[in-house]
């Protein structure tokens, strides 16, 4: 696939991938995926030692992963966190 962005784009883009110390395709994968038209979710981990059972479920039109175990309070707080970061990178262009 070949796509083509204006050079500030591909320069923005770049320079975020240096920064996060991951290929321009790993980065440019990783924000299609995440915008990627609805398709049924796969789970992009494998986890055997998890005796509860992993399952997508689509609730108020976004799919979310259910185990059945809760999450620990510092995985909240990080996942929180790197939203919000992420958040102002956009608003202030810079991602």
């Amino acid at each position: 696939m070949t796509v083509h962005l204006p050079q500030r784009i591909e320069q923005a883009y770049l320079a975020e991938a240096q920064r996060k110390g991951v290929s321009i395709d790993s980065l440019v994968a990783d924000v299609l995926l995440l915008h990627a038209p609805e398709a049924e979710p796969t789970l992009p981990i494998t986890a055997p030692t998890l005796s509860a059972k992993l399952e997508f479920v689509k609730e108020q039109g976004v799919f979310v992963l259910r185990s059945g175990q809760p999450l620990e309070a510092a995985v909240v707080d990080e996942t929180l966190h790197s939203i919000r970061i992420e958040r102002e990178s956009l608003a202030r262009g810079s991602f």
